[in-house]
């Protein structure tokens, strides 16, 4: 038994680690792995475009709304309602005036207190949201050239009311608004 007790020998001391070039090998990995991670997202995240795009103003909103609307030619109570929430929606997104969700009346009420319309816009506009209630709640079955004169009184409030751009030395828009405006009269 004596043999097997001199077998056993006791735990050395702690041996020390050398540091050496290890920590160095290590950093230049990391800087190396960091860089093609960089140079892999710059290049195939999504291009930022060079110009900040901004949303169509509510007046190109409109005229757009209301080309599609005379492409599509609805039944009359669906092309009124529909002529109705283009107009009040470029209420809303030009002056600010809640006309999504107040009742013609309602709107009608607030316009008159209110001086950012002129009084020819405000009487075209009551006339016209009224000629259009008439449609879409008591039935009333209007004419082809009702229809007509209801789209161009909107698309005229519309064109009469959009915001003036800034002046651009050199630039002449008239050409512009009138080959707008002609592509806006209905056939």
């Amino acid at each position: 038994m004596t043999n097997a007790i001199t077998d056993i020998r006791d735990i050395k001391g702690l041996v020390p680690v050398p540091l050496g070039l290890w920590w160095l090998w290590a950093l230049l990995a990391l800087i190396v792995v960091g860089g093609i991670a960089l140079w892999l997202w710059k290049r195939w995240k999504p291009a930022v475009a060079a110009e900040i795009i901004t949303p169509p103003s509510a007046y190109e909103v409109a005229v757009r709304e209301l080309q599609q609307l005379r492409e599509d030619n609805p039944p009359v109570e669906e092309f009124y309602t529909r002529l109705s929430d283009i107009v009040r929606r470029y209420l809303e997104g030009q002056f600010r005036l809640r006309a999504p969700e107040r009742t013609t009346e309602e709107f009608l009420y607030e316009v008159a207190q209110d001086n950012t319309l002129a009084q020819e816009h405000k009487d075209l506009l009551g006339t016209f949201l009224q000629e259009s209630d008439l449609v879409k709640f008591a039935r009333v079955r209007p004419g082809a050239a009702d229809m007509k004169r209801a789209f161009d009184a909107a698309e005229r409030f519309v064109r009469d009311t959009q915001p003036v751009p800034a002046a651009n030395p050199g630039h002449n828009g008239a050409g512009e608004d009138r080959e707008e405006a002609s592509r806006l009269q209905v056939t």
